[in-house]
C-alpha cells in the first residue's frame, strides 16, 4: 500500500506540477520537455550502472506501438489537466482506467465476475459522463488516455517484469515519445506560450521524476502479481528477448 501511495503521490504531483506552470510554458511543450529530459536522464542511469538498452532480436513495431501509446497517454493528459480541475481529471481517469482493465482482462477470462465489473465501470461512465457536463472535451481526453494506459500495461505487464527489462521498455517508451511529443505540441497544442522561469522549469522537472522515472516502476513493485525471478527470466512478450 505504500508504494501503491507513492506511486499515486508521483502522479499527483506530476499533473499537478503541469497546471503550476500552465502560465509560463504550455502544457503539451511541457510534456516534450520532461519526456527528454526523462529518456536523457535514465541513458545516463543505465551507462553508468552498465546496463544494456537495446535487446538482441527485440521486437521494433512492438516497441513502437508500446511508445505511441504512451505518448498519446501523456498527450491526451497534459490536454486534460489544461481544461479542468485536476482532482476531476483524476477521478474520471480512475474510473474508466478501471473499467478498461477490467474489461481486457474479461476479454482473456470471460468470467461473470469481471462482467459485473465492466457493468460497474459502464454505469460509472455514464454517471461521470453526465457529471463532467460542459467539460466534455476533458472528459474525451481523459478517456482516451485511460484506454492508452490500459493498453500499454496490458502489453508490457510490468507487474511480470524485473526491473533492468522495465527500465529498457521504459526507454523505449521514452525515446517514441521524445520524436513524436514535439510534433503534438506544435500541432495540437492550444497556446504556444513558451516563456519558462526557474520555477516552471522546477514544475517540468518535477514531471521529469515523479512521471517519466518513478512512476512506472513505483507501480510495478506496488502490484501484488510483482515477481522476484532472476534477472532475465521476466521479459516483455514479444518485445524483449534473452540477449544473445
Amino acid at each position: 500500500m505504500v508504494l501503491l501511495a507513492m506511486a499515486l503521490l508521483c502522479w499527483l504531483l506530476q499533473y499537478g506540477s503541469v497546471q503550476y506552470a500552465a502560465p509560463q510554458v504550455a502544457a503539451l511543450f511541457q510534456a516534450a520537455i520532461a519526456v527528454a529530459w526523462a529518456m536523457l536522464l535514465l541513458w545516463l542511469y543505465t551507462r553508468w550502472r552498465g546496463l544494456a538498452l537495446f535487446a538482441q532480436g527485440a521486437s521494433l513495431w512492438s516497441a513502437l506501438w508500446g511508445g505511441g501509446l504512451f505518448t498519446l497517454q501523456w498527450a491526451c493528459l497534459y490536454l486534460a489537466v489544461g481544461r479542468m480541475p485536476l482532482w476531476r481529471v483524476a477521478v474520471v481517469f480512475a474510473l474508466l482506467l478501471g473499467m478498461f482493465l477490467a474489461l481486457l482482462q474479461g476479454l482473456r477470462q470471460r468470467s461473470a465476475w469481471w462482467r459485473f465489473l465492466i457493468g460497474a465501470g459502464a454505469v460509472a461512465l455514464l454517471v461521470g459522463w453526465s457529471w463532467f457536463g460542459g467539460h466534455w472535451g476533458a472528459g474525451l481526453l481523459s478517456a482516451v488516455a485511460a484506454w492508452a494506459f490500459a493498453l500499454g500495461f496490458a502489453q508490457m505487464q510490468c507487474a511480470q517484469m524485473q526491473p533492468q527489462d522495465l527500465m529498457r521498455w521504459r526507454f523505449y517508451q521514452l525515446c517514441v515519445a521524445a520524436l513524436l511529443l514535439p510534433l503534438a505540441a506544435v500541432a495540437f497544442s492550444p497556446s504556444w506560450n513558451f516563456l519558462p522561469g526557474t520555477d516552471a522549469l522546477g514544475a517540468i522537472f518535477v514531471q521529469t521524476l515523479c512521471g517519466g522515472l518513478a512512476f512506472p516502476f513505483l507501480l510495478a513493485a506496488a502490484s501484488p502479481h510483482a515477481r522476484n525471478e532472476a534477472p532475465g527470466d521476466a521479459l516483455i512478450p514479444d518485445v524483449l528477448r534473452p540477449d544473445a
